[in-house]
């Protein structure tokens, strides 16, 4: 009887097994970090619309639910994931200058059907899930103040823009 080496399997013809209409695209491994960076947030359109999208993941213990990503890389690795991700996006958000902010804001308040003043403060309404857990009362203070400034920033430009 003949055994198989390595070499034989490797050059074998296998029947085909999956049909071609069900044959997924190969599949680069990311950490949970870069799967949701790349797959997920960057898919979202404005740096207001990441956050909300963010924001509405959260549970009210103050974890993200997420089953995908859950189910792919685990609980704990999506959490960290997420809490990373949330502290970047906030990081980013605090050191932009206000007028990319207020133009994200106009952006992202027109995919909404709602003006830039209603979209600012249904984000500042739900400000307590836009910072991630545990974030400092600086951060909140910051956070809010750009949030309240932003709509009175864009009904400016908006008035300037109609006297010009």
């Amino acid at each position: 009887m003949r055994q198989l080496r390595s070499k034989d399997l490797n050059e074998a013809s296998f029947p085909e097994i999956v049909p071609e209409d069900e044959k997924v695209a190969d599949m680069t491994l990311k950490s949970a970090y870069d799967d949701l960076r790349q797959r997920t947030i960057a898919k979202i359109p404005g740096i207001w619309g990441k956050l909300q999208y963010l924001a509405g993941l959260r549970s009210a213990k103050g974890g993200y639910v997420h089953w995908g990503l859950e189910r792919v890389h685990g609980p704990a690795a999506a959490q960290d994931a997420f809490k990373e991700v949330h502290k970047t996006l906030v990081k980013t958000i605090l050191q932009t200058r206000l007028s990319a902010l207020r133009e994200d804001l106009v952006q992202s308040s027109q995919a909404e059907a709602i003006s830039p003043t209603s979209y600012a403060s249904k984000l500042t309404g739900n400000l307590d899930q836009l910072l991630p857990s545990g974030s400092p009362r600086e951060t909140e203070m910051h956070l809010s103040s750009v949030l309240e400034s932003l709509p009175l920033l864009a009904v400016r430009k908006n008035a300037d823009s109609q006297s010009s």
